[in-house]
């Protein structure tokens, strides 16, 4: 068969609050981003292995989002909630020590994402991180891995049999990164070779991932 030619449009994932998938690995996470303003304090901290739905909690938040590795000490956000998201790649910690302050006097809310609850050298700053309320995004069950790779082939328009979702959530590590390379691969696989998604090719997929050089899923 003819390999066909996969163009590279990119796929529209759904981040808004009717998309995120509720389960008890993350429900604490999405309760504390319902909650605001309501919070105890003016910051958040949310945390969790790649791809466990940190960018899309922090979507749901706010729209304005910086990366910590490009905060400065001279930034000033323009809106009333904003995300610093991978915490652990922070560079400048007077930068973050200032934002703080500055989200603080506006009376709004700041999201903070990290893989992990990162530790400080600044001692003003890691007590604020040690004083403000965090979310951990834990591993999740089975259900949740169907329920998430369901979400991520209809955000690419690929239609799949319930039984195809149940056998890649019994046949891979169960964690969101996990997912996300099986479901890009499967669909990738699928386009180029003009395949419907069925185990036997989700089989295939999963199994030149755990080759040598591959991707452990």
């Amino acid at each position: 068969m003819t390999e066909q030619l996969v163009l590279d449009f990119p796929s529209r994932p759904a981040f808004g609050r009717s998309n995120f998938w509720v389960a008890p690995c993350n429900q604490e996470a999405i309760a504390w981003i319902d909650k605001y303003p309501e919070w105890p304090m003016h910051a958040l901290l949310i945390y969790g292995e790649a791809g466990s739905g940190k960018t899309h909690l922090a979507s749901i938040f706010s729209e304005t989002k910086i990366a910590a590795k490009d905060l400065k000490e001279d930034f000033i956000p323009d809106q009333e909630k904003i995300v610093v998201e991978n915490l652990e790649e922070l560079q400048d910690e007077k930068a973050l020590f200032h934002l703080f302050n500055r989200v603080q006097e506006k009376q709004g809310g700041l999201l903070l994402t990290s893989r992990y609850v990162p530790q400080f050298q600044l001692p003003d700053l890691q007590s604020r991180i040690g004083m403000i309320p965090k979310a951990e995004i834990q591993m999740p069950d089975e259900d949740t891995i169907v329920s998430v790779c369901a979400k991520m082939f209809a955000d690419k328009q690929a239609i799949v049999e319930p039984s195809v979702l149940t056998y890649i959530a019994t046949h891979i590590s169960r964690s969101f990164e996990a997912v996300s390379e099986v479901v890009n691969a499967v669909d990738t696989l699928s386009l180029s070779k003009g395949r419907r998604i069925t185990i036997y090719l989700v089989k295939e997929v999963i199994d030149n991932l755990s080759r040598p050089g591959g991707v452990d899923a």
